[in-house]
């Protein structure tokens, strides 16, 4: 349930030409959005032309590439890195980390560092 600060009560009223709502709902359209979703999400958002719906697909693209990650064999060292690295540099385009969650991030690489060297130790022996 939407807290009172988010729920929607307040109605305003734009002059627009017809060719300007033509062009605004087909956009819109485009985006598989309401027209005063699209006007809100641009106003909000600068229309940076990254909607929560796409930053949602995109999250699921990330989410994807990185189980691919995990399926490769684990000789193929390198080329797991690569596309785990890709996909934590995509998805830190979109979020923000606190000192914990970077902490973490940092510890969870040098343990696939470690685990790695480990792996590549033994198939120099």
């Amino acid at each position: 349930m939407r807290s009172e600060s988010e729920k929607k009560s307040i109605v305003k009223s734009i002059k627009l030409s017809p060719l300007q709502e033509q062009q605004i709902k087909e956009q819109a359209d485009k985006k598989g959005m309401k027209f005063s979703e699209y006007m809100l999400d641009c106003a909000l958002h600068n229309n940076q032309g990254i909607t929560p719906q796409i930053a949602v697909k995109m999250q699921e693209m990330v989410n994807m590439v990185l189980e691919i990650a995990d399926n490769i064999d684990s000789r193929d060292y390198i080329r797991k890195e690569e596309l785990r690295q890709k996909a934590n540099d995509f998805d830190g385009l979109f979020k923000s980390l606190t000192p914990q969650e970077k902490y973490n991030k940092l510890e969870k690489q040098m343990g696939l560092f470690i685990e790695g060297g480990a792996g590549i130790w033994e198939s120099l022996k």
